[in-house]
């Protein structure tokens, strides 16, 4: 995607609709994937109040380097109010040195204590100051909810709510042409998400923990409409308990992550993994595999890459 990163108040106001919420007391790293100083690979962010050596870590998982080795630049932003700035400051600091140590260049540092309009934010290193507007109207929010659906959360909280469990779904109805039923009713439900009944929640339950072939062949479907995918299975996964539950939160974070979406893609990880260490289960083998990527920053492209040749290979009992 691509914004005027020298307008530090259009990247401010465009920071909100990256990740799904507006943040409050954090660090927030925005990859640019060229040297156009216009396209934005990635953004990530952490707690300002987490322990320092964190910007280590937080630096290490960015993808910083291109397939052409040459290393990208970053812009950082700390959101921080006054009893956390001092130590938001020292994050920035610490992160701007590992950069440098990895040989990527910080495009510019930015503060603001909050991103809703009418907030000062400073410039760290030129001084250069200005007022936020409001992000809600900024063109990549509206851009996101008109081509994606995407609307702008009030609070990383609220995103973790969508992956809280619901009222549980039923048995699943085993019968003859479970697959093939099952396949088409998930199809219609991608192109309306508010069709899917509890009875289907079950189905697709039942057929994602009894098979590998059949987990992949839903993943690649719902991989060709990833607008509503992730939403889908999330929704789904509400309903689901134990292993089938963290197949399908994993499914859905498949869907998040190949669509650009890596807020939810994390939270859904998370939801996976709490539910297996709260029924004495091991993460699946798909929520180590997205865990790892979304740790080392492998580009939500790499993630398309891989569901198109998993819809290439032929299915194997």
């Amino acid at each position: 995607m691509t914004l005027d990163l020298r307008s530090s108040t259009d990247v401010l106001a465009a920071v909100p609709a990256l990740l799904g919420f507006a943040p409050t007391n954090s660090i927030v790293g925005i990859v640019i994937d060229d040297g156009t100083q216009q396209s934005i690979l990635v953004a990530a962010r952490y707690d300002s109040d987490a322990p320092l050596h964190t910007a280590i870590k937080f630096v290490n998982a960015l993808p910083l380097r291109g397939d052409d080795g040459i290393a990208r630049s970053v812009l950082l932003i700390a959101i921080a109010d006054a009893e956390h700035q001092a130590l938001a400051g020292h994050h920035l600091d610490a992160i701007s040195r590992q950069l440098h140590t990895l040989g990527s260049a910080v495009f510019k540092r930015l503060h603001a204590d909050q991103l809703d309009a009418g907030h000062s934010w400073t410039d760290v290193d030129t001084g250069e100051a200005g007022r936020t507007v409001d992000y809600r109207t900024s063109d990549l929010a509206l851009r996101f909810a008109v081509e994606e659906g995407r609307s702008i959360l009030g609070a990383r909280a609220d995103i973790a709510a969508e992956f809280t469990p619901g009222d549980p779904a039923p048995e699943a109805e085993i019968t003859a042409d479970v697959v093939t039923h099952t396949i088409l009713s998930l199809y219609t439900a991608l192109n309306d998400p508010d069709g899917l009944t509890a009875q289907l929640a079950a189905n697709t339950g039942h057929l994602i923990t009894t098979s590998v072939t059949h987990r992949d062949a839903l993943l690649v479907i719902s991989a060709t409409r990833l607008d509503t995918g992730g939403t889908l299975w999330t929704r789904i996964a509400r309903q689901l308990r134990g292993i089938a539950r963290i197949e399908a939160l994993a499914l859905a974070a498949a869907c998040f992550y190949a669509g650009n979406d890596a807020v939810r893609a994390g939270l859904a990880l998370d939801a996976a993994q709490t539910t297996a260490a709260d029924n004495g289960l091991e993460n699946t083998n798909l929520v180590a595999l997205l865990d790892t990527a979304l740790q080392s920053g492998l580009p939500p492209a790499a993630i398309r890459q891989m569901l198109a040749r998993l819809g290439d290979t032929p299915p194997t009992n």
